[in-house]
């Protein structure tokens, strides 16, 4: 059985066990209604519970769009999550327990994409997401 650990907030210091697809869009949804509710984009990290060579997957959420990354595997390096529009040089800022990440605003795709790519790392034990098109950063 596939589980992750995701982290999200201070209180939960040693990360979220995400044993089912229920608990996965439960937290995706929950970062959603909080990105709602605090007005800022939402961050949250996630590795393959026991695997200590995990992929590392993050997911963010702004309202109604969001934003992934990944690192590891047969990805080296960092990917962000890509919409197919032009680099404008305009960033959002996502929030990880009060650390800024910024992202590029072409980094940005629709949240059922965001979603559907959580669980596609779940079952998939921790593969890239192949339903997202994907952006090497520099």
């Amino acid at each position: 059985m596939n589980a992750v650990c995701a982290f999200y907030r201070y209180e939960d210091r040693d990360g979220l066990l995400l044993a089912d697809l229920a608990a996965v869009r439960a937290l995706v949804d929950r970062v959603r209604q909080d990105s709602v509710r605090y007005d800022a984009p939402l961050f949250t990290q996630w590795c393959v519970d026991g695997d200590a060579d995990s992929p590392e997957f993050c997911v963010g959420v702004d309202g109604d769009v969001g934003v992934l990354s990944y690192t590891g595997r047969a990805w080296p390096g960092l990917w962000s999550s890509h919409n197919g529009t032009p680099d404008t040089g305009e960033v959002v800022t996502y929030s990880y327990m009060s650390n800024a990440t910024e992202f590029s605003t072409n980094n940005q795709i629709p949240y059922p994409e965001v979603l559907a790519a959580a669980e596609f790392f779940f079952v998939s034990g921790g593969d890239r997401p192949s339903s997202v098109a994907w952006q090497e950063e520099k």
